[in-house]
């Protein structure tokens, strides 16, 4: 689903990005490129569209435009689209099935005061939950890598580093007025998306091995079995070890000599 997401989201000719919102909405530098308005993020990232993944909190339908806002762990964005999409039943805080969004989104700049940017959805699709899983390992990644990039090329001073990044590199950095401290801030934000998703994920996976050990009743469920159970889920065999021996230690479930759990 992951790939099928980025192949349906990802030809744009243009500048296409891969940032957390957080650094998308904290992005305020504009440069002219082959007569285009691109955004240069705080990281360096040139960007003409936008292409991320996000749990949708609110829908809101007024004629033929439809506002969604997503979070992505980071912060929550809000993006515009006149694509029919099926999103029910999203609210906040309701306990409610979460419903997660891919987009592809072109950048619009309303001009005067308090100029902001405008993202109107070119490509809009409900995506699985590790799709967004996905999407937030990726983009912390990319994020880290520029970082890292970032710093080596401010310290080092080196034309060579400064020319991974766009011409703009020298006028984004006193822009944003870059140095260490935010760089660390923004590294901060990467890994604190990473540990907040895989903390979820592993609350959902011992809820889940929990249910089916319980709805097996007296007679168990076979160790193999749940393991193929689960990997049918997209769940990785050794992930599944790791929480099942988690479950046993904390004597919420226990194996008995032949492989079974019971709990």
């Amino acid at each position: 689903m992951m790939h099928h997401a980025q192949k349906n989201l990802k030809h744009a000719l243009v500048p296409t990005c891969r940032v957390f919102f957080e650094e998308f909405l904290k992005s305020d530098f504009f440069v002219q490129e082959n007569g285009m308005t691109v955004l240069v993020t705080p990281m360096c990232a040139r960007c003409d569209r936008l292409f991320g993944v996000g749990e949708v909190k609110e829908v809101e339908t007024r004629g033929n435009i439809t506002r969604i806002k997503l979070t992505d762990l980071t912060a929550s964005l809000t993006i515009y689209t006149n694509k029919t999409i099926h999103v029910e039943g999203v609210k906040a805080n309701t306990g409610e099935k979460k419903t997660y969004l891919a987009f592809l989104c072109n950048l619009h700049l309303r001009e005067g005061a308090g100029k902001r940017n405008i993202l109107l959805a070119e490509e809009v699709e409900t995506v699985e939950e590790r799709v967004r899983n996905g999407w937030i390992l990726t983009t912390a990644w990319l994020t880290m890598e520029r970082i890292e990039l970032l710093r080596s090329a401010i310290s080092s001073k080196n034309q060579e580093q400064e020319n991974v990044f766009s011409d703009n590199f020298k006028e984004a950095v006193e822009h944003y007025a870059l140095d260490n401290d935010k760089l660390d801030a923004f590294a901060s934000t990467a890994i604190n998306a990473v540990k907040s998703m895989w903390k979820d994920y592993h609350t959902k996976t011992k809820e889940t091995i929990v249910e089916l050990v319980r709805k097996a009743e007296k007679s168990g469920i076979g160790r193999e079995k749940l393991v193929r159970a689960l990997k049918t889920k997209g769940l990785k065999e050794e992930w599944v070890e790791e929480v099942i021996d988690e479950l046993i230690m904390e004597g919420q479930c226990y194996e008995t000599d032949s492989g079974v759990l019971k709990s």
